[in-house]
């Protein structure tokens, strides 16, 4: 096909020009579409080199915009433009024949269909030998150019000069012209070289904003079978670029801290963990609110349908509601309300209810007045109630009630007090409890489910001791533990500000594997709460407790109980969380956008600072290949997925952020980072001045002296020769001297005893 402009077949990506390899200079060569399998694949080319995350954000977009399963973006660019082919190949020293005429191409690219092949890269392996019997040799070294990796090999007879086979050593650049052919003893693809010289090393990423983010988010080969980043070398890029500060954070340890802070020299290195955390004190409350009452006493239990799942942007479509006195049902409140918007299809199938049934009925505001005119001062009940309180909470907001209710979830309840389920959807709970079948995705109808449960619980309850609202949470809890039924495990970052923080992370770090390992290293939030003091505590990634919440649509009320425990937040770039668009928990990578703009919402409401964050697992961009074979060394199942957790520069990430406007992208990227890292009180030194506590034992010098002048008496007789009685006495003036008897005596008798 001809060429057609890249923007002009693919609008959808207008907006993303700035970089992208020149995006509004692109053009598509070719492009298809399967729709078995539901994928595209387009060929285009670029005046310069895409960076291989923007090449998986173009295809992202594309795969968003037009609903497929994947995209398979192929970029090319104009020869004497690549990189890999910038300046005449010559100008090193040859190794092997002549100068080299030509440009390298890609490795990727070397086939034996090319006559003659050019490539430049840098070698990592040499393991030429000589035939001693033959008086040859083999030159045989391994090299990368980023894109992929080629063997060269050449068998050099005795007549010609193998001085090169010495020459060529691991780390050096070259720059080899040849021709790939089959190898009959290797069975390979290898590059038989004709010419050998040597190359500049290419240039690094460089950073060239003005003013430098901080890294708080790194993980190095410490993070076990999951990063491969070496410390020191993370904490020198850091520094090359610029960079004030850069935060070491591997998970649940702290083994990365000696060799990164050996590395820092003329920058801050902040010490910090990205903790395995469970919300053990309020994550499953069953009841909420302020207040307290008997737990058998009068109630509103109620339900809501809605338009969605979202109590920002969907809206409330029919409210049902019945008051319990004594576990009996009383007087009921129904009402349709008018969402203001098309009822989507999905949700119509759910519950029943059309556009038909809401047309003409009050609006949400005047059907949530009535519900609360209707509830009154009594305590509520719901399942899963977060969700409907949720909305409740924000219809209100809008409307301009005031709505801080006293509430029961009878969700957390059942997890509770029924162990030997599973599944704790209300069907099902009130199945198990032996309740009469009733109209599911109804609000009347799961109101007054809703409310026989909480009736059938109230003696469960009494029986074990909670008797009033007040003491069911710590109730809940306990049987939880009991049960061994826990808390989701989540992440969280923690930062070291001072040295009381060093010593609290230590101890966080000591006890969540001595006395709270399950699987992993477990940091109960309870035993933060003793800890805290000294650290910064961050949102961590995805798998963070405040950003899951954010994904599974809590009310803007209960992300902001949650958010408010957290100093800082962290948002991450979109490539990052781009598999939850193949898990199903994101449908768009707007959406995956959505929700960092819904962090940074909550962070404005609550004064904190929000923080762009990389997730760093490795250094540069071509080495996520070795993630993937971690990963699937794991046996995990997206493990070819592309993740390009690499180090950012500043630039990457103002661009990253860019969708945010300049002025948030400036904020998140650069001057919040700064902030926090301005939070870590000087650089913290890892250990205390050097003193010595040893142990204590009585008498230890006269206990050491009995048995060494004892031996000193059985071996040598009551007059040693004097050479003996000296040498003995400078040793034991040295131990006594420095008072190292005690170390002494604490070694002779652990193995005296063993």
């Amino acid at each position: 096909m001809d060429k057609i402009p890249f923007l002009e077949m693919f609008p959808c990506c207008e907006g993303m020009d700035k970089s992208y390899g020149n995006l509004r200079d692109a053009f598509v060569l070719e492009a298809s579409v399967s729709r078995e399998r539901m994928e595209m694949t387009v060929r285009a080319l670029f005046t310069a080199m895409p960076a291989p995350a923007e090449v998986t954000g173009l295809e992202w977009v594309l795969a968003g915009e037009y609903g497929l399963k994947s995209v398979k973006l192929e970029a090319s660019w104009p020869q004497e433009q690549r990189p890999e082919s910038k300046g005449p190949a010559g100008g090193g020293k040859v190794l092997m024949g002549k100068a080299v005429k030509g440009r390298p191409i890609a490795m990727r690219d070397a086939s034996p269909e090319q006559k003659t092949v050019v490539v430049s890269g840098r070698v990592f392996a040499a393991e030429s030998r000589a035939i001693q019997k033959l008086g040859a040799s083999v030159l045989q070294f391994d090299m990368t150019d980023g894109t992929g990796s080629v063997r060269v090999s050449k068998f050099i007879p005795k007549e010609e000069d193998q001085s090169v086979t010495g020459a060529v050593k691991p780390g050096m650049y070259l720059t080899v012209s040849g021709s790939m052919k089959f190898n009959n003893y290797s069975k390979e693809v290898e590059l038989e070289p004709r010419h050998i010289q040597t190359a500049a090393a290419p240039e690094g990423r460089k950073d060239t904003a003005p003013e430098k983010r901080v890294e708080l988010h790194l993980h190095t080969q410490m993070s076990m079978m999951d990063a491969l980043t070496d410390p020191a070398g993370a904490v020198k890029q850091a520094a090359a670029w610029g960079m004030p500060a850069i935060a070491i954070t591997d998970h649940g340890v702290a083994q990365a801290f000696p060799a990164a802070s050996k590395a820092a020299k003329g920058i801050k290195v902040i010490y910090g963990m990205e903790g395995y955390y469970v919300n053990d004190v309020d994550e499953s409350a069953a009841v909420r609110g302020d207040g307290d009452g008997p737990v058998g006493g009068s109630y509103v239990a109620f339900d809501i349908e809605t338009t969605g799942l979202s109590d920002q942007r969907d809206r409330i479509t029919e409210i049902g509601a019945v008051v319990f006195e004594n576990g009996q049902p009383g007087e009921r409140f129904q009402t349709f309300a008018d969402p203001g918007m098309p009822i989507p299809a999905d949700i119509q199938r759910l519950t029943g209810i059309t556009d038909a049934d809401v047309f003409g009925a009050p609006s949400e505001a005047e059907a949530v007045g009535a519900f609360l005119d209707f509830v009154g001062d009594r305590p509520l009940c719901a399942h899963n109630a977060d969700f409907d309180v949720g909305f409740i909470t924000a219809a209100a907001e809008r409307a301009g009630r005031d709505f801080a209710p006293l509430y029961i979830d009878t969700l957390a309840l059942s997890q509770a007090l029924l162990p030997d389920m599973k599944k704790f959807k209300l069907d099902m709970v009130s199945d198990r409890l032996g309740l009469p079948a009733f109209n599911h995705h109804r609000a009347s109808d799961d109101a007054l489910v809703c409310g026989r449960i909480l009736a059938k619980f109230v003696p469960m309850l009494a029986e074990q001791g909670a008797e009033r609202l007040s003491q069911v949470n710590e109730l809940c809890r306990a049987l939880r533990q009991k049960t061994g039924r826990h808390p989701r495990t989540r992440h969280i970052s923690l930062l070291v500000k001072n040295r009381a923080g060093l010593k609290n992370l230590y101890t966080l770090i000591s006890k969540s594997h001595l006395e709270h390992f399950r699987s992993v290293p477990i940091i109960p939030k309870s035993l933060l709460m003793e800890h805290r003091e000294g650290l910064i505590v961050g949102s961590a990634c995805e798998a963070g407790e405040f950003f899951q919440a954010i994904v599974r649509s809590r009310s803007r009320a209960e992300l902001m109980r949650i958010g408010s425990f957290y100093d800082y937040f962290e948002i991450m770039p979109i490539a990052n969380n781009a598999f939850m668009l193949d898990s199903g928990q994101a449908k768009s990578v707007e959406q995956l956008q959505d929700f960092n703009r819904r962090v940074i919402e909550i962070a404005d409401a609550l004064g904190r600072p929000v923080c762009a964050t990389g997730d760093v697992h490795f250094m540069d961009p071509e080495d996520e290949i070795f993630r993937h074979i971690l990963l699937d060394a794991k046996k995990f199942a997206d493990a070819d997925n592309d993740m390009p957790l690499y180090f950012r520069t500043t630039d990457d990430m103002l661009e990253e952020f860019s969708y945010l406007g300049e002025a948030r992208a400036y904020e998140v990227v650069v001057r919040n980072t700064n902030l926090i890292a301005d939070m870590v009180e000087g650089q913290v030194d890892l250990l205390p001045e050097l003193r010595l506590y040893p142990p204590v034992i009585e008498n230890s010098d006269g206990q050491l002296k009995d048995l060494v002048y004892g031996k000193l008496r059985e071996l040598y007789g009551e007059h040693p020769e004097p050479i003996i009685t000296e040498r003995v006495k400078m040793e034991m003036d040295t131990i006594l001297g420095r008072h190292f008897d005690v170390i002494y005596m604490s070694a002779q008798k652990l193995v005296a005893d063993s």
